[in-house]
């Protein structure tokens, strides 16, 4: 009987380590997201949808390529800005939302900065979602060029006007290590190929919890099993 025990307190361990394993890669699934706002679809049926990841603590607030990451994680792009519609959109969003100062990162950027600045850096941009798009709405003095590669619409309104008039919604480059806010974008394709890749990911981890445990269930219960027998013949 002692030796039962034993062997079974074995068993019930390597079980809980494999039911803890599978938690933990759970968890890492749930915290794939963007941690703030929630997804909107104003455009209609079918259109994108936008979610505003809006921290009020600065500390929270994040660089541009981790809102890039965050985006492609939740399953989404950073925004992309096609056209003066849209543009309104997401200045009615924010709006909404009545958040206080805070950039937010949007998915256009060019490659290599320098310092001159004194030429022209404007044709450089790309989108990060592979759009064609050559809707601007930079800022009266934007963009500066020189290292400041990454793109931001402002929001700012308690700064006090300059000479375009309050630093809301319009574009400017800044540096992309500066943590801000950001914006992501999803569209249908994006949409199911993300959801395709949570239906691989939970899949893979059902083997991964099913295949080890099935050998421990096994063993379990023939060791429970014979002990019982012995116990019955000893009787």
């Amino acid at each position: 009987l002692s030796n039962f025990l034993e062997i079974s307190a074995v068993l019930i361990i390597l079980l809980k380590n494999t039911l803890i394993d599978y938690a933990h890669s759970a968890h890492i699934m749930n915290c794939m997201c963007v941690g703030a706002g929630q997804r909107v679809c104003k455009a209609g049926k079918g259109r994108p949808c936008y979610k505003l990841a809006y921290f009020s603590e600065l500390r929270r607030r994040l660089n541009f390529v981790e809102a890039e990451l965050a985006c492609r994680r939740d399953g989404g792009q950073l925004l992309s800005v096609e056209s003066e519609a849209e543009q309104k959109i997401i200045e009615q969003l924010i709006t909404e939302l009545r958040p206080t100062d805070g950039d937010f990162w949007i998915g256009l950027r060019r490659n290599h900065g320098n310092e001159d600045s004194s030429s022209d850096c404007s044709s450089q941009y790309y989108w990060l979602d592979g759009s064609k798009s050559t809707f601007r709405n930079w800022h009266w003095d934007e963009p500066s060029c020189g290292y400041e590669v990454c793109v931001v619409m402002y929001h700012q309104p308690s700064a006090p006007p300059g000479l375009g008039g309050l630093y809301m919604f319009q574009w400017n480059d800044d540096n992309c290590e500066t943590k801000n806010n950001f914006i992501c974008k999803y569209t249908t394709v994006i949409k199911s190929a993300f959801l395709l890749s949570v239906s691989f990911f939970l899949a893979i981890n059902l083997v991964y919890i099913i295949i080890p445990t099935i050998p421990l269930i096994l063993l379990l219960l023939t060791v429970t099993g014979v002990c019982c027998f012995k116990l019955l013949v000893k009787r």
